[in-house]
Formats: structure tokens, C-alpha cells, sequence
């Protein structure tokens, strides 16, 4: 395969192909692509071309790849064969076939024409040149004439050569074909060479007696008007390095070549960590993908990255991405079965004051592990604990149950109660008033047989009954109002609160007023000269005056302000009807405001 490779980017390098007339087919492998893993891709080369010879070093018009990486073509139109008698039909001798050699003819020996190193033979099968040579065919018929040689032990002997006229500015493919004629490792190694340049990778001989192998180069004349081209044996083996050789090719050619990049979409998914969990939880698979994928699916159906399983098994995770291509990962969930329920949780009263309470609690069903309970309290997180069953001798108050099995828990909880314990309540109309405030209470407990009052202002009662209360609140204040209710040992309490506050101050009333004339006559005789209003009670005053445009030729906010019918410029202003704007603030804060009209004569 080397020799493929070799021949292609020899090609490959090649600027122009100035055999090439203009109508060649081109080859196109179209655009560079991104594929699934694992998904084969066929590359075409264009028709026509008499050989192909692919990077990957076949030499068909199509491919099938599976790896990413670059691809190249090379489609070649091949001219006619410029050597006479390379397939060695000319006779058995070198001068028959135009060719000449430093390895001289066979002369003989104990093991036939070919018993030296160094020398060849022409012949129709190398079983007829040695003892030990194979029976084989040559490569065009498999009964015409191929060189068969005994190859020398020293490098660069040169097998075969021959110098051919060629056109400056050219290229040209040289090849052979070549194949050991025992079965052997000691194979020979030859390479191509023209004017004493190599132009092939060396290439051994196949391992395998009577297997065909080509080996190929190509060659641009540059300036060269003529060609010497050799085969060239590089072995130095004593023992093997026997070979035949056959249909030697020399010729123009014009190429075309291009090149795909094919890329894998990888990434990777992963479906997280294994889970376990018990049946009456619940747990999340979280999946997730190193690049952004279009689509999520699981095996279970759900179409998230995120599921809750609901039972034991593999679930597998598969991404889309962008590019349609798929990526699957999966992980394992156990669900710990439980078939076993909390069945009857049971609880004994107290009597008030006593410490006789009781719980307990039965839980049925198949186990994985014998049961271990766990009783706490009273209240949560209460330190107190039992691991039984049953627990005995408690006060009031929440008790809670833990039962476990293969590491599952199950939880309850019940309130142990005192018998008919005494519950204060108290109601109080009105809650809140001036004083003096004269309120009722209304005994609404339960279960009391005293009851002992405090009311916050000094004064208490213990009544044995039901009875309601009144409370006269004569000074101001925010009164507790206590009620316990008792029944032996037990006792309960209860509060209210009761507001007094002062009665309220009402202010006297302070009247306002604020008037004006429509007329005043600013002619300087020290009567009605000024516009002014007459106030009462007023705090603050700001006045405008408007003239019949809408202009402002006066405006001020102190308390008695007066117009003297002078604009803002200074000027006096013309007679006639003026408009006046005012907003006022009364000594009780009230708001007041106005308009109206002052005739303004001179």
C-alpha cells in the first residue's frame, strides 16, 4: 500500500498536468462533513479516469469510510506506454527487449539456469530458471514471458533500466509489477528510480510465492529531455531475495485531485451515578451531555433530561445532538420493596397530673429485615426515646414512631392526652373604648371546676362557675385580663387584652374669612389706591393677577400683600378688568382658595 500512498502525494504535489487538455472530468468529493460515529460514509470520484488512487490507498472510483480524518483522490488519465516489450514478449534475452541490467544472464549451476546471485532470466514460469522456484503464471496471461532474477546481496543493484525520450514540463507514471518467487521473509525490496532519483517507496515483495504486487511513482521531466529509468533492488539477503518482475509501464498522465474532511460528532452522555432508594421515597436521574443536544429520550419513554423512576432496572439515557447524532449511556436503579405498613398506632390518656400515658404501634406486612422501632418525644426533636414498640408510663404531649427495615423507614406520630383536662377561654365586649369603659367577660371554658380571675387592675375573683364578669376601666391603659380554669391536678390559662384610652379634646372653633372688593383706583389720593384682601384667622396667602391675556403682572405669598396696579416691570398697568387667582391656609390648617375679577380705575 505504501507505493499507492507514495504515488498520490507525488501527484498530489504536482501544480499543473500539462497532458491535460481541458475536457478531463474533475473530481469532486464535495464539501467536508460531520458524521455519527460509526456511521460509514461512501466517497465517489468522478468517471472517466483510467485509475484512481485514494489516500487510504485503494485504487477503486468509490470508498467506504468509517474513521474520520482527511480523504484525497487522485483520478489519472493515463497516455499510451512508451516502453516496447515491458511485459519482456520480445525474447528471452536483454537486447530482445531493449533493456539493460547489471545483473548478467543465468549461467547455470547445481540448481538450475538461476543457481547464482546477480543474475535473471526470461521465462514463462521461475520453476523453469530454479529447483527451488515456484510454478507461476506472469501477470498479463499467466503464460507469457517476466524477468525472474536471483537477487544480488548488494544494495542499489540496479535490475532493469532503459532511457526513453520524454517532453520537458511533463508528468509521467512508471510502474511494474513484482513478486517473490519463493515462500519466504527473505524478500527483495525494489524502488523506482529515473535519472538516478528515487521516485517509489521501496517495496518488498510479497511473503506469499506467485502474489502480484505494483509498485508505482510518478515523475514531472521538468526539464529533462530524456528519462533513464530503473528498477533498483535495495535487499543485501545472500539467501531468498529472488523476485520476478513484469509489464513495466512508462506514460503521460493528467491527474485530478481533491480532498474531504470527514468529522465524527463526538461527545459523550452520561445518565449519572446508580441510585437506591426505598419505595416510599422518590429519587431523580439527571442526565447529561457535554455539548447541546436537540433531544433527550430514556427507555422508560420520558422524553427529559430529568426523570423520577418509579421502579428497579437500567434505564439508558440517549442525546440527540445538533447534528442528529445519537450518544447513550445508562445507569442502574434499585428501589428497596416495601410491603409493610404502619398498621394501628395506638395511645393512652393521662390523668392530670399523673404521668400513666401509654403508646404503641403494630406495623404488618412481608419484611425485608425484622422491624426496629424507635418511639421519641413528647415534642420533636425531644431526646427522650425508647426502641420498642410499646413505651409506658408518659406525660402529655406528641410522641413520634420510627420503624425501620433494610435501612427504609416509616413514620408516625400520636398525642398522648390527659382525661378531660380543664381548656380556658374567655371573651371580652368591648375590647377597647375610652373611660371609663365598662366591659363584660364571657366564661367560655371547658371542663373547670374553679376559676380564678385577675383583671389586670387590681382586682381578682374565684367564682366555682361559669359566671360572667364586668370591669369598670376608669383610667386610661392597656389591661391583661388572666383567666385560669382548674379541674383537680390540671389547670389551663388564658388571657385578654383589654385597651382604655382618653377621651378626646375637641379644639373650639376658630373661624376664617377672607374677602376683597372688585374694584380699586391706584390713583394716589390715599383712597382704595391698593387691591388687598381682609383676613380673619388666615396663616398663609399667595395671590396672582392675570391680565385679560392670561400674563401674570402680579404674583406674591406674603400675608398681606397688596397690589399697587403696577405690572412687574414697573410700569402701570392699563385699566380695566384684571383676574385674580388665590390659595389660603386658615389658623386650623384648613385650605382655601379662589378666583374672581378686580376692575382696576384710574
Amino acid at each position: 500500500m505504501k507505493q499507492f500512498i507514495l504515488l498520490f502525494s507525488l501527484l498530489f504535489s504536482f501544480q499543473t498536468f500539462s497532458q491535460c487538455v481541458g475536457n478531463e472530468p474533475v473530481i469532486s468529493l464535495g464539501n467536508d462533513t460531520i458524521v455519527c460515529p460509526g456511521q460509514p460514509v461512501v466517497l465517489h470520484a468522478a468517471s472517466g479516469f483510467d485509475y484512481y488512487i485514494w489516500s487510504t490507498g485503494s485504487l477503486q472510483d468509490s470508498i467506504t469510510v468509517n474513521a474520520p480524518g482527511t480523504y484525497s483522490v487522485l483520478g489519472g488519465i493515463v497516455g499510451t506506454n512508451l516502453i516496447v516489450h515491458g511485459d519482456f514478449q520480445g525474447g528471452t534475452t536483454a537486447l530482445a527487449n531493449g533493456f539493460t541490467s547489471s545483473y548478467i544472464a543465468g549461467t547455470g549451476g547445481p540448481y538450475g539456469l538461476l543457481s547464482n546471485p546477480g543474475q535473471f532470466a526470461i521465462a514463462t514460469s521461475p520453476s523453469l530458471t530454479h529447483n527451488d522456484f515456484m510454478f507461476c503464471g506472469d501477470h498479463t496471461t499467466g503464460t507469457g514471458n517476466m524477468l525472474i532474477a536471483n537477487g544480488a546481496s548488494s544494495a542499489n543493484t540496479n535490475v532493469w533500466s532503459k532511457t526513453i525520450p520524454v517532453t520537458p514540463g511533463t508528468n509521467y507514471v512508471f510502474s511494474f509489477w513484482q513478486m517473490n518467487v519463493l515462500h519466504t521473509t527473505a524478500v527483495s525490496n525494489l524502488q523506482l528510480y529515473i535519472n538516478s532519483a528515487p521516485i517509489s517507496a521501496i517495496v518488498p515483495t510479497s511473503t506469499s510465492a506467485c502474489v502480484w504486487v505494483e509498485n508505482s511513482g510518478v515523475w514531472n521531466s521538468g526539464t529533462a529531455t530524456q528519462a533513464v529509468l530503473s528498477i533498483v533492488n535495495q535487499s543485501v539477503l545472500s539467501s531468498g531475495n529472488d523476485f520476478a518482475i513484469d509489464d513495466i509501464f512508462f506514460a503521460p498522465v493528467c491527474a485530478s485531485v481533491d480532498t474531504i474532511v470527514v468529522t465524527h460528532d463526538v461527545f459523550t452522555v452520561d445518565a449519572g451515578a446508580d441510585i437506591l432508594f426505598c419505595a416510599n421515597e422518590t429519587a431523580d436521574l439527571s442526565a447529561t451531555a457535554s455539548v447541546p443536544v436537540s433531544a433527550w429520550s430514556w427507555s422508560s419513554g420520558q422524553t427529559t433530561a430529568q426523570i423520577t423512576p418509579t421502579s428497579s432496572g437500567v434505564y439508558t439515557a440517549t442525546a440527540t445532538s445538533l447534528n442528529g447524532c445519537s450518544v447513550s449511556d445508562a445507569v442502574n436503579v434499585t428501589i428497596t420493596p416495601m410491603n409493610w405498613n404502619i398498621d394501628t398506632i395506638l395511645m393512652g390518656p393521662t390523668d392530670c397530673g399523673v404521668n400513666n400515658g401509654y403508646v404503641s404501634v403494630v406495623a404488618t406486612g412481608s419484611f425485608l429485615d425484622p422491624p426496629f422501632y424507635t418511639w421519641t418525644g413528647p415534642g420533636s426533636g425531644n431526646p427522650n426515646q425508647i426502641n420498642a414498640s410499646v413505651w409506658s408510663d408518659l406525660s402529655p404531649g406528641w410522641y413520634y414512631i420510627s420503624i425501620e427495615s433494610a435501612n427504609c423507614y416509616r413514620y408516625d406520630s400520636v398525642q398522648v392526652v390527659p382525661n378531660n383536662p380543664a381548656i380556658a377561654s374567655v371573651s371580652a365586649n368591648p375590647i377597647s373604648g375610652v373611660y371609663p369603659l365598662t366591659v363584660d367577660f364571657a366564661n367560655n371554658s371547658q371542663n373547670g371546676s374553679s376559676y380564678a380571675w385577675d383583671f389586670g387592675n387590681g382586682n381578682t375573683a374565684n367564682v366555682p362557675g361559669l359566671t360572667s364578669q364586668t370591669q369598670i376601666y376608669d383610667t386610661s391603659g392597656v389591661y391583661t385580663i388572666q383567666l385560669i380554669a382548674e379541674n383537680g391536678n390540671c389547670s389551663d390559662t388564658t388571657y385578654v387584652t383589654i385597651t382604655v384610652t382618653d377621651p378626646p379634646i375637641i379644639p373650639p372653633v376658630v373661624e376664617v374669612n377672607l374677602e376683597t372688593s372688585n374694584v380699586f383706583t391706584p390713583n394716589g389720593d390715599a383712597i382704595n389706591d391698593v387691591f388687598q384682601f381682609k383676613m380673619e384667622n388666615i396663616i398663609s396667602l399667595d395671590l396672582t393677577i392675570l391680565n385679560r391675556w392670561g400674563q401674570t403682572v402680579y404674583n406674591s405669598s406674603v400675608l398681606n400683600a397688596e397690589w399697587n396696579g403696577d405690572m412687574s416691570n414697573g410700569l402701570p398697568a392699563e385699566e380695566g378688568v384684571y383676574f385674580y387667582i388665590y390659595s389660603a391656609v386658615g389658623k386650623q390648617n384648613e385650605a382655601l382658595s379662589g378666583h374672581g375679577f378686580v376692575h382696576l380705575v384710574r
